[in-house]
C-alpha cells in the first residue's frame, strides 16, 4: 500500500484523519474510541454489506476518494485467532480447507465410497425403527477434524500458536480477497512478554500484506513517522501541518529532517508514559530525558500540542539563549 492521508467522513463518528501505509499504527488513547473508527474503515471495504453509501474515506495526499473495492478488510485480535482452531463454519481455517478439498476433483469419489459403506453398516442393523444415514459430506467431514499439535513444538505457548496460524489465515483471506488483503489487528501486544512482542511484530511485518494495528504497546508502533498515528480527544495529533508547524517555530536552525528523527524517536521512547503526569529533564534521570537542544525542543512542542500536562527540571545554563526563552515560556507560574 503507498503512503496515504485517510479522511474518513461518515454519520456515526466525527470527521477523522490516518496517516497509512503498509505498517499502520494507531497508539490507544483511553479518551479515544479507535475500535469504532476502526470498524468502519473495515466494514467501508467489504464485498458484501459495504457501508460505503454512509461512509467517504477521501485520500488527501493523493487527491481523491479511496475505492471500497480497493481492499478487503478483516479484523483480528489474538482471541480471534485462537478460535479459529475451533474450526466454526465461518472459520477461515474452515474456508481455506474445503477450498482445498474443492481442488480435488476425486473428493467427490470418496465421499461416495464412505457413504455406501455407512449403507452397508446400516443394513446390518435388524430394526423397525425408521433410521437413515446422514450424508457424509464436506461438512461432516470438517467436524472430525481436530487440532493435534505435538509437545516439542511448545504450542502450549500463545506466541507459537499465533506464528503458526496467522499466515495461514492471511494466505486464506489472500485467496478470499484476490490479493486485496486489509488486516486490522487490536492489541497485538495483549498477553505477550516483550521478547514475545518483538517476535510478533516480526510476524505481522513479514505478512507482506497491509496491516492497521491498534496498540498500546512502543513494539508496535511504525518506524516510519508518517505511518504512525495518535487521536486525542478525537482529534489527530501526527498531521503534517503540526510537522510543519514544528519545524517552522524553531527557536535555532535546525535540520527539517532531524526534526522528524527526533520526533519519531520522542513518540517510541515515551508515548507510553502520557498518561501521567512526566517530569521533563535534559541532565538527570528522569520521566522523560531530552539532553539535545533538539530533542528538548521537539518533545515540550509536542507535549504542549497534545495538551499532556508535564513538569519541567531543567538546567538552563546548558541552553543557548533562544532555547532558553522558549523552554522558560513553558515553566508553570
Amino acid at each position: 500500500m503507498n503512503e496515504m492521508i485517510w479522511d474518513i467522513k461518515c454519520n456515526d463518528l466525527d470527521r477523522v484523519s490516518l496517516n497509512i501505509g503498509h505498517y499502520t499504527s494507531i497508539y490507544n488513547e483511553h479518551d479515544t474510541k479507535e475500535e469504532d473508527i476502526l470498524q468502519v474503515i473495515n466494514d467501508y471495504f467489504q464485498k458484501r454489506n459495504s457501508n460505503k453509501n454512509e461512509v467517504v474515506i477521501f485520500d488527501d495526499m493523493n487527491q481523491e476518494t479511496v475505492s471500497y473495492a480497493s481492499h478487503q478488510s478483516w479484523i483480528l485480535n489474538h482471541e480471534l485467532v485462537e478460535r479459529e482452531h475451533g474450526l466454526a463454519s465461518n472459520a477461515i481455517l474452515t474456508k481455506k480447507i474445503l477450498r482445498n478439498l474443492g481442488n480435488h476433483i476425486e473428493i467427490g469419489s470418496y465421499f461416495n465410497s464412505i457413504n455406501a459403506l455407512h449403507e452397508d453398516v446400516l443394513s446390518l442393523i435388524k430394526s423397525e425403527l425408521p433410521i437413515c444415514i446422514k450424508k457424509f459430506d464436506f461438512k461432516a467431514f470438517i467436524k472430525l477434524l481436530e487440532f493435534h499439535y505435538e509437545i516439542c513444538e511448545d504450542y502450549d505457548r500463545l506466541i507459537v500458536r499465533l506464528e503458526k496460524i496467522l499466515p495461514i489465515l492471511v494466505e486464506e483471506m489472500n485467496a478470499i480477497s484476490g490479493q486485496k488483503t486489509l488486516l486490522i489487528y487490536f492489541y497485538p501486544e495483549a498477553n505477550l512478554s516483550p521478547k514475545e512482542q518483538v517476535r510478533f511484530r516480526k510476524c505481522l511485518e513479514n505478512l507482506a500484506v497491509p496491516i492497521i494495528v491498534l496498540t498500546g504497546s512502543m513494539h508496535f508502533l511504525s518506524n516510519e513517522l508518517e505511518h504512525n498515528n495518535y487521536l486525542r480527544n478525537g482529534e489527530h495529533m501526527l498531521t503534517s501541518s503540526f510537522i510543519n508547524q514544528l519545524c517552522w517555530d524553531a527557536p535555532l536552525n535546525f535540520n527539517e529532517t532531524d526534526i522528524k528523527q527526533s520526533l519519531n524517536k520522542f513518540i517510541h521512547l515515551y508515548q507510553e508514559k502520557l498518561e501521567l503526569l512526566p517530569t521533563v529533564t535534559n541532565y538527570k534521570l528522569g520521566d522523560i530525558m531530552l539532553f539535545e537542544p533538539i530533542d528538548l525542543y521537539v518533545g515540550i512542542t509536542y507535549l504542549n500540542h497534545i495538551g499532556q500536562c508535564f513538569e519541567l527540571d531543567i538546567k538552563y545554563d546548558l541552553l543557548n539563549m533562544p532555547l532558553q526563552k522558549y523552554v522558560k515560556s513553558f515553566e508553570k507560574s
